[in-house]
């Protein structure tokens, strides 16, 4: 599994770049978009043939060294180097733990935010735990089925959500996706992960493409474009902290002025 997982994420990552982005002329008629795989050998400082067997996901088990020069021919971010490190390891793997619930220390975090909405997520993005503020947000949470609290269905496939969210680029959809893929690099069979992008990708053509993508990164700070009827606001800042817990994290959104009263009216009718 990890080879064929690396060989997907080498073609992702090959298929993204042109000759001008690595210092190559472009040469010839291209019939597919991206660097060419003795294009990428080359800049690595391996054989084609080496490379072509690491795409196709034949038995081999590269060096760190050959890691990291691929990763600098592949201009991969600091996060995708890590990922590609990850996958490309095979070692024993423990059976993923069962979900954790979030801890009371995480849970007071959210009353000490009274004024902004504010989540715990576990590690493939439910909405664990929410104050009355990420409530109304998500227009009541509890009464939600348990496959809608979760932020990437609420990203992805909440029919009153907007589509800024769901950019392959530069937007919370595509920051989660990579985040999720980084999260469970250790264990990319496992059976819950594989069922949530499963459903994911047959409720969202946007999620299955940018899933496609194969990017890896982390949680971090960005924009959340809200739809909603009672928020005098288009777009929320919003921050994604890591608790303790391992694959927790904090997320908080940075109301600007005059959304925390307009959220606390809703919170108050009981939305």
């Amino acid at each position: 599994m990890a080879d064929s997982v690396m060989g997907a994420f080498l073609r992702a990552r090959r298929a993204r770049l042109t000759p001008a982005d690595v210092g190559l002329a472009a040469a010839g008629q291209r019939r597919t978009p991206g660097l060419r795989r003795e294009e990428v050998a080359a800049l690595a400082g391996i054989s084609s043939d080496y490379y072509t067997r690491l795409e196709q996901g034949r038995p081999r088990v590269p060096t760190p060294a050959v890691l990291d020069a691929l990763a600098r021919a592949l201009l991969l971010t600091g996060a995708e180097r890590a990922y590609l490190h990850e996958i490309a390891a095979p070692r024993r793997r423990e059976a993923p733990a069962p979900p954790r619930p979030a801890t009371a220390a995480a849970r007071a975090l959210l009353d000490a935010l009274p004024d902004t909405p504010a989540f715990v997520l576990g590690p493939r993005f439910d909405l664990l735990a929410w104050n009355p503020l990420g409530s109304a947000l998500m227009a009541g949470l509890a009464e939600r089925p348990p496959h809608e609290r979760n932020l990437l269905w609420q990203v992805f496939c909440c029919p009153y959500g907007a589509a800024g969210n769901r950019e392959p680029t530069a937007s919370i959809g595509a920051q989660l996706v990579a985040a999720l893929r980084t999260q469970h690099a250790d264990r990319p069979g496992d059976p819950d992960l594989t069922g949530l992008v499963a459903r994911l990708s047959a409720s969202s053509p946007e999620f299955a493409a940018v899933w496609a993508m194969h990017r890896a990164g982390s949680p971090g700070e960005g924009e959340l474009r809200v739809r909603h009827p009672q928020v005098a606001a288009d777009t929320l800042r919003y921050t994604a902290l890591a608790l303790p817990t391992p694959g927790h994290h904090l997320f908080v959104c940075l109301s600007p002025p005059g959304v925390p009263s307009a959220f606390r009216q809703l919170a108050a009718a009981g939305s």
